[in-house]
């Protein structure tokens, strides 16, 4: 999921405690995402999606418990999701992670055309 990176590009990483006093480590993507110019992605009418699947003998309900993670990275977009940990390493994902403005938009697009 990552690799050991030289990239010149890094993001902060940090802990944030959850509700049940638990912590999560958060990448935070926001120069990133700032400078990202958004996908226009368009979201499939309901009535669209009921029509392509009328008369269909298959259906497919994926087991994918939580999208991130799951998106492969475009290897020439991998040195931008670079993070910094508090040791010094420089770590990049080689799928989508979590933060990134783009991936519900990337992920919605993976099951698309299934439809």
């Amino acid at each position: 999921m990552v690799r050991e990176s030289k990239s010149p590009h890094s993001s902060p990483t940090f802990c944030v405690q959850k509700p049940n006093r638990k912590w999560r480590l958060v990448e935070a993507y926001n120069k990133l995402n700032s400078a990202t110019v958004p996908a226009q992605t368009p979201i499939t009418r309901k009535g669209v999606l009921l029509n392509n699947m009328a008369g269909c003998t298959l259906y497919s309900a994926p087991d994918l418990v939580d999208g991130s993670y799951q998106t492969l990275m475009r290897e020439n977009g991998i040195p931008l999701t670079a993070v910094s940990t508090p040791s010094g390493m420089l770590w990049q994902w080689q799928v989508m992670p979590q933060g990134l403005s783009e991936h519900p938009s990337q992920f919605q697009s993976f099951g698309h055309p299934t439809v």
